[in-house]
């Protein structure tokens, strides 16, 4: 996925909310999609500077590649150390491993911040990248996805729902600090492109448009966990929604006010109990919700920002 200007403007925005530095690991060196002169605007609108005054140009126009790169765009945003990991040298990674196989223990703690800007959904085994990712992490390090959803057919082994980053760090124990999904188009270039929207997301929230509803752009998702002292890596979890449907219990479950039985819910199950009535009521709604889903705009969550 790359750094594009959404993509730097949630970065600023997590910056502007929870204080972030010290050491970074990207899971694959980042493409730059964000002219670097774009940066002071960004930075300033979330109440902070940046020095572009280094930057500079080559002959062809091009930026001087070593003056504009993933590491100067995260030295930047304020970290000191910037480090990169991939499964092969090609693109000048710093730290060479498979995340489909566990990490030495001299990776294991040593970094503020992981940054996933579109891997994880290239690695075939994601429990044993998700621990991975645990044990790079230190205690109240961060753990940042910008991850793919609707409409990324083939683009890697997994689309992926935010259910999943709720319910994995819900139930291992992180802090989770942002949930959206953002809605953006193919186009990259940073003079181009349309504006980021970026919706706030919480559990049950896209329930009703899972099948089909959202519509014919790609969605991402941006999912931000702190690592805590009792955190952990390898709870497996059950999904939410469903955890609800079962009575299962939880320390905090995110689902529970969504799904909770209205009275008016109770007297529509109430009537559907009777025999014709509830042939018929069920047959009614069928319709009326096979019709609202094909032929009218589906809600969505709302809109929180433009990026």
């Amino acid at each position: 996925m790359g750094i594009a200007k959404g993509a730097a403007c949630l970065l600023y925005e997590l910056k502007r909310d929870h204080p972030i530095g010290g050491t970074i690991l990207q899971l694959g060196k980042q493409s730059l999609y964000v002219e670097a002169d774009q940066l002071p605007g960004i930075a300033q609108r979330f109440g902070f500077t940046v020095d572009i005054s280094n930057i500079s140009f080559d002959e062809t126009g091009e930026y001087v590649e070593s003056t504009y790169n993933d590491i100067v765009f995260f030295q930047k945003l304020g970290f000191q150390q910037v480090s990169s990991l991939d499964v092969n040298d090609y693109e000048g990674a710093s730290i060479v491993h498979d995340m489909n196989e566990p990490i030495s223990a001299s990776l294991s703690n040593r970094f503020d911040f992981v940054y996933d800007g579109g891997t994880l959904e290239h690695i075939f085994d994601l429990p044993q990248c998700l621990r991975n990712i645990h044990a790079l992490l230190k205690v109240d390090g961060l753990v940042a996805h910008a991850q793919v959803s609707h409409n990324h057919l083939d683009h890697g082994f997994y689309m992926f729902s935010p259910t999943l980053f709720w319910d994995y760090y819900h139930a291992n124990g992180y802090r989770m600090l942002k949930s959206y999904l953002f809605e953006y188009e193919t186009e990259h270039t940073a003079y181009t492109a349309n504006d980021w929207l970026i919706y706030d997301y919480e559990p049950t929230d896209i329930l009703h448009i899972g099948d089909g509803g959202w519509g014919r752009k790609r969605v991402g998702i941006w999912f931000v966990a702190q690592k805590l002292e009792h955190s952990t890596c390898d709870v497996i979890p059950q999904q939410g929604a469903y955890m609800n449907t079962w009575g299962g219990t939880s320390s905090y479950n995110p689902y529970h006010t969504a799904q909770q039985r209205t009275f008016s819910s109770a007297v529509k199950s109430k009537l559907k109990s009777l025999p014709l009535v509830g042939f018929l009521l069920t047959r009614i709604s069928r319709h009326a919700r096979r019709f609202h889903d094909h032929h009218m705009a589906q809600q969505r969550p709302p809109i929180i920002a433009r990026y």
